[in-house]
């Protein structure tokens, strides 16, 4: 009996299950970003501000349609020509909108962070807020403020058009 179990308890730790790819997105009380794919992750005292970011299952694989042989070359079949009903089309509405707004959340995120190193380099190296100049920065820091500076534009250009496409799905 115990045999019995132990073999079904194996053949069933084999079986491929659905995972979900939910991403949290949460910000500390110093204002830094921070995102996971384990709620468990973010503190307690933060959980009830973690926003999902992105939330989908991992789609399964599509075969390709079935091919037919004739006369050495291969031809397919043509698909049936039936029109997407109502309800499909209000689904895959639905995911088109929720995807845009998932890549909306995400590119504001990139942008607040590359936003958030500026804003700190720049404060090292304002002569009002560092007048000795004691504050040094990293080297590190300084390639990629002029890399940040260069991406920002087109970032907020595509969030731009982000959110424009997300207006005309509603």
């Amino acid at each position: 009996m115990k045999r019995t179990l132990i073999v079904a308890l194996a053949l069933f730790s084999f079986l491929a299950a659905d995972s979900r790819a939910d991403i949290y997105r949460w910000e500390d009380e110093a204002g830094t970003v921070h995102f996971t794919d384990d709620i468990s992750n973010v503190p307690a005292a933060f959980r009830g501000k973690a926003k999902i970011v992105i939330r989908e299952a991992p789609r399964p694989a599509e075969s390709p349609p079935p091919a037919t042989v004739g006369r050495g070359t291969q031809q397919t079949q043509p698909a049936p020509s039936t029109a997407p009903s109502p309800e499909d089309q209000a689904a895959a509405m639905t995911r088109e909108r929720d995807e845009v707004a998932s890549q909306v959340e995400q590119v504001k995120a990139k942008i607040a962070a590359k936003e958030k190193l500026l804003q700190f380099v720049e404060d090292r190296q304002n002569l009002v807020l560092n007048p000795d100049r004691r504050r040094v920065l990293d080297p590190g820091d300084l390639e990629l403020y002029k890399k940040y500076q260069e991406e920002l534009p087109q970032d907020r250009q595509t969030l731009q058009d982000l959110e424009n496409r997300l207006e005309s799905l509603k």
